[in-house]
């Protein structure tokens, strides 16, 4: 992917989960872990297959696009209540048994449950050091910022385009529009780089970016529900293992 004009004019979006960084070492032993303080003996493993279902059977009660966080009765917190709920249900915890749910929502929003990939880090600071201006463009709740800031990664992006406050998610053509005026840039001088391919790769063709699908060799074992529907292997061209490639890629 070569550029006639100066890299400046070009903006590289990200996704974050899957792309950036992912759960570490997983929703499943994070839920276990605390069902386990107040006395419930279950399996991460199990955890984190309930966790997989509920989040795709509620996902289905939203309408495609929509950002669940705004739509879901109750909002944001009645969201992740339901998913928790949903989850402990259909791995027998007693409801006494059940971490608060805002328990759970601080473990996440704290570095502690979150790994970086080894490249990330390096790969930002490569295309900003080229001249590229970066966004994140990723379908995350409220407490997106404070966590990319808190896992200093804030400070390698000019802007922040999130679902919870676009009131869209990938793919949507709405959202993708947000983050092409947050930046003031034309879809052709764009390129969003995620791992999933209809919300990632599909919405940013179709908005007129370029696209680039990152497949890492372990993104199978991902949840079902956060990785979504997987693409087959070959499925488009512009494919990548990692974001050193993805680099590659973008520079030409």
């Amino acid at each position: 992917m070569r550029h006639a004009h100066a890299p400046t004019d070009m903006v590289v979006f990200f996704d974050v989960g899957g792309t950036l960084l992912e759960v570490s070492p997983s929703v499943g032993h994070v839920y276990a872990e605390a069902c386990g303080r107040l006395g419930a003996a279950v399996q991460a493993e199990e955890v984190q297959r309930a966790f997989d279902r509920a989040w795709v059977q509620l996902s289905r009660e939203v309408p495609p696009g929509a950002d669940r966080y705004r739509v879901f009765p109750g909002g944001e917190i009645a969201w992740w209540e339901k998913v928790s709920a949903c989850a402990f249900e259909l791995c027998g915890v007693p409801a006494s048994r059940r971490p608060p749910v805002a328990d759970l929502r601080a473990v996440f929003a704290g570095a502690g449950a979150w790994k970086i990939f080894p490249e990330t880090r390096e790969a930002l600071s490569e295309l900003r050091r080229r001249g590229y201006r970066l966004g994140v463009l990723s379908n995350w709740d409220s407490r997106l910022p404070d966590l990319l800031e808190t896992l200093e990664l804030r400070a390698h992006f000019d802007a922040i385009i999130y679902s919870a406050a676009a009131g869209f998610e990938k793919p949507h053509p709405r959202i993708f529009a947000a983050a092409l005026e947050a930046f003031g840039v034309e879809a052709s001088r764009a390129v969003h780089v995620g791992d999933r391919m209809e919300e990632d790769y599909g919405g940013a063709r179709a908005a007129g970016m370029r696209a680039l699908l990152v497949r890492r060799a372990d993104a199978g074992l991902r949840p079902e529900g956060l990785r979504g529907p997987a693409a087959p292997v070959g499925a488009v061209g512009d494919e990548v293992q990692d974001l050193s490639e993805a680099v590659k890629w973008i520079v030409g």
